[in-house]
């Protein structure tokens, strides 16, 4: 999870410029709607091999992620329409990362990856895991228990991959993200699990 300061400091930064291009009449759906194009755009081009210039394009469509939650903030109340429509938008945009990079190893490598094929084995692993360490939180916050805890969220994932990405490291990526993302399962699961006994305990 990133630091409190540092995410502090980033909602800072972004408060301006959410502000201002919620007074221009951008919506927060509309970047919404327009990262999930920019991470289709980046998943065309893992699949084609170029995974340098789609780790660019997927910094460009995980900025937009976060300038969509700026600009409802300064929009006011969110709509829970809009909170839904981000949420969705969010597994798809994982989606978009992890299948490209698994069809590239798995179904039509190129000759520098060749017999990698256990890489998209484990990309696919890696998203189901990352995919149930935000399932839990949902769910857990829909039976009204805290689960704002772990070592990994969306955004570390995201730095991690598109990391991986641009130094053509996708395998060690894969491998670190994967690892963080069963530990966090385990604690918030654990968390939750405390949670649960502490008020089973008081009733």
């Amino acid at each position: 999870m990133l630091d409190s300061r540092i995410r502090g400091a980033w909602d800072r930064l972004m408060k301006p410029v959410g502000a201002a291009l919620a007074r221009s009449g951008l919506s927060a759906n509309a970047i919404t709607v327009g990262g999930l194009l920019l991470q289709l755009a980046a998943a065309a081009l893992i699949l084609d091999g170029r995974l340098l210039v789609a780790g660019a394009v997927a910094t460009a469509a995980g900025l937009s992620d976060a300038l969509d939650g700026a600009v409802a903030k300064a929009q006011g109340p969110g709509s829970v329409f809009g909170a839904l429509i981000d949420s969705t938008t969010d597994r798809l945009s994982d989606a978009l990362l992890f299948l490209p990079i698994a069809w590239l190893y798995g179904v039509s490598p190129p000759g520098d990856k060749s017999g990698q094929e256990w890489v998209a084995a484990l990309c696919l692993a890696v998203m189901v895991v990352s995919f149930l360490v935000s399932y839990v939180r949902a769910r857990a916050e829909g039976l009204g228990f805290e689960c704002n805890t772990g070592i990994i969220e969306r955004a570390e994932r995201l730095i991690l991959m598109i990391l991986g990405l641009a130094l053509d490291l996708v395998p060690v990526a894969l491998i670190v993200v994967g690892t963080l993302s069963v530990i966090t399962l385990a604690q918030r699961l654990l968390y939750v699990r405390a949670q649960i006994r502490s008020v089973s305990a008081h009733e």
